[in-house]
């Protein structure tokens, strides 16, 4: 199945192939570039700078931009799932073409009344699914899009494609053709994204729990209580096909007792790319798929 599941749109947004990945979140920078291969161009970045300010973080993208000479290149990056809102619409595949238009635009004038800041949406249609048509709809901060188009432009690079994490994990399964429906449990160094896919239905629930603080501490009962909302949320919503991905995979001991605690299917490693780059990997991939 082909990737295809909406961007945001942007002013500067073209239908440029990008191969360069940018994912930019307030505790982690990681650049990553794919050749024809799917190969890295070079070695991928992480650089964890929590707490830094707007301007060390501009010097310290600058500094990779020079080391590989990526100045003037197009990127492509993401809206880090708090960021943005994901939002499915379900509409009579008997619609009409131009009645599924005025129904899509006024779920998102609907949607956008609700929200109180700026907000830019993107929409996709996806294919019927027997008596269902089924609208995606993606709304971000404009001050959040705002903050990533500087920092890329300010360090000499161009934003050309802007995804949402969420998006990016349910790609990841799309282009891997995993069965549907799928779940991935996607853990980062201060936070859980489980993302669940099927074809009439996206979903993702946020847990704010820090592995990385974890691995500092010891604190059984913080890990415990983790395990409990994850298994909760998995049984709650009848989640099957549990998948987990992301920078734990490095984490070795805390992997097994993870595997041990929750209903995990398997992991997704991508072969000749560290576990932490995998947001990276599928917005390359998706970028140069165009």
């Amino acid at each position: 199945m082909k990737l295809m599941l909406p961007k945001i749109k942007l002013p500067t947004f073209s239908k440029t192939k990008v191969s360069l990945a940018v994912q930019i979140t307030d505790k982690v920078l990681r650049i990553l570039d794919l050749d024809k291969e799917k190969k890295p161009t070079f070695e991928p970045v992480e650089v964890v700078w929590e707490g830094k300010s707007d301007n060390e973080r501009v010097s310290i993208l600058k500094t990779y931009v020079e080391r590989y000479n990526l100045k003037g290149r197009d990127v492509i990056s993401c809206l880090p799932v708090n960021d943005g809102l994901l939002k499915f619409y379900k509409y009579p595949a008997t619609m009409s073409k131009k009645d599924l238009q005025q129904a899509v635009n006024w779920a998102i004038k609907r949607e956008l009344s609700m929200i109180k800041e700026s907000t830019l949406y993107d929409y996709y249609i996806l294919e019927k699914e027997g008596k269902n048509v089924i609208a995606l709809l993606t709304f971000a901060r404009e001050e959040a899009v705002s903050k990533i188009k500087k920092l890329i432009e300010s360090a000499g690079m161009r934003l050309r494609i802007l995804d949402y994490e969420v998006i990016a994990i349910v790609n990841y399964g799309l282009y891997n053709k995993l069965s549907t429906p799928f779940s991935v449990l996607y853990m980062d160094y201060s936070y859980t994204l489980l993302v669940t896919y099927s074809p009439l239905n996206v979903a993702y629930f946020v847990v704010p729990w820090s592995y990385s603080e974890y691995l500092r501490t010891g604190e059984e009962e913080s890990l415990e209580s983790f395990f409990a909302e994850v298994r909760n949320v998995i049984i709650i919503n009848d989640l099957s096909s549990v998948y987990i991905v992301g920078p734990i995979l490095s984490e070795e001991a805390l992997l097994t007792r993870i595997l041990e605690n929750l209903p995990i299917l398997g992991l997704l490693d991508i072969e000749g790319i560290k576990p932490n780059f995998f947001i990276p990997y599928i917005l390359s991939i998706r970028g140069m798929e165009g």
